[in-house]
């Protein structure tokens, strides 16, 4: 499966050595790429499916399919009459007739088979489909962020920065599809979710007060309308990054989501190189998911080996996350 995906993402077999600085950029892309045939820690089934239905604009989903066939034999018999006599009657009631009688046999086979397809297809497939059909119609709104790089990195191998990302918004097209490779010991900061019951939960505040417990002072969110706020919001989100710990993190969200509660939706601010305040992350796992999805396997396994998340770019430097992998 993997192997047909990339022949059509590719349209031939996955580059394995650089040559022409188009081979190097497929490779790189290969590189980028090739964890989409894992299975994810989390894949909003929702609106990957919704995002295949708008992207690759399928006519028909083939749903089944059967094939029939029939066996069967048939003999052909016939009578030869020569000389004289009536020939009126059958050959064999004729006096002083002189009858030859011939026979074809013909064995006719046919088989016959019942065969019933039902279509298989996965959210997981889809969202593969998604990737080559941007590949294919807009291959500049795929961008990824990568460990070591201060900019993104287009799938054509352009660099740009996130203000640029970002005006892509503002042109006719779809949403820049990104690809965020996140090394380990990166802070993830888990922000706020909601319960199944339409509850919204204010985690920060509850990681804020750990950190106080522990002797750590987190200055207050600015006012939008405060003339420094900008230099104010970026003061609150480096004093967070700086004092970050995933332990804490963890228990903030196991707080959060005690009793058997289910999230429904929550988010998180990601520190990456490429931009000085943190990116936000929207999940929506609408109840589908254990709570230790978001909070063991995403905060506190996550920031030991690291992650892999696909999501949609909006406008603030917001994403949609698709799909999480285990680095």
């Amino acid at each position: 499966m993997a192997q047909s995906w990339w022949n059509r993402f590719w349209g031939k077999t996955p580059p394995t050595t650089p040559g022409t600085s188009s081979k190097r950029g497929e490779l790189q892309a290969h590189r980028n790429l090739w964890w989409l045939t894992e299975v994810p820690m989390f894949i909003d089934e929702q609106s990957v499916d919704r995002l295949f239905g708008a992207i690759v604009q399928p006519e028909y989903i083939l749903l089944q399919s059967s094939e029939t066939a029939q066996k069967g034999r048939t003999e052909a018999r016939g009578d030869e009459l020569e000389g004289s006599g009536e020939v009126s009657l059958p050959a064999f009631f004729k006096i002083g007739t002189k009858a030859k009688l011939t026979g074809n046999v013909t064995d006719a086979t046919s088989h016959t088979a019942q065969i019933t397809k039902q279509f298989v297809y996965s959210s997981e497939q889809r969202l593969q489909d998604v990737v080559v059909a941007y590949k294919e119609r807009y291959p500049e709104r795929v961008l990824f962020s990568e460990p070591g790089r201060t900019t993104l990195t287009s799938l054509s191998g352009t660099s740009i920065n996130w203000v640029t990302a970002e005006a892509l918004l503002d042109e006719p097209g779809v949403r820049p599809l990104l690809f965020i490779d996140l090394a380990p010991q990166v802070e993830i900061l888990p922000m706020a979710g909601e319960t199944g019951d339409g509850k919204t939960i204010l985690i920060f505040e509850s990681m804020i007060e750990r950190l106080k417990k522990n002797g750590i002072t987190i200055p207050d969110f600015p006012d939008d309308r405060a003339p420094d706020a900008e230099a104010q919001k970026k003061c609150y989100w480096d004093a967070l990054v700086k004092s970050y710990s995933n332990r804490i993190a963890l228990e903030s969200i196991e707080d959060a989501f005690k009793n058997g509660q289910r999230i429904d939706w929550i988010d998180y601010r990601l520190k990456l190189e490429t931009r000085a305040i943190p990116v936000h992350l929207h999940f929506a796992p609408a109840g589908r998911f254990p709570t230790g999805v978001f909070a063991y396997n995403l905060v506190r396994r996550g920031y030991k080996v690291g992650l892999r998340i696909v999501g949609q770019l909006k406008k603030g430097c917001d994403i949609n996350v698709l799909a999480l992998y285990e680095r």
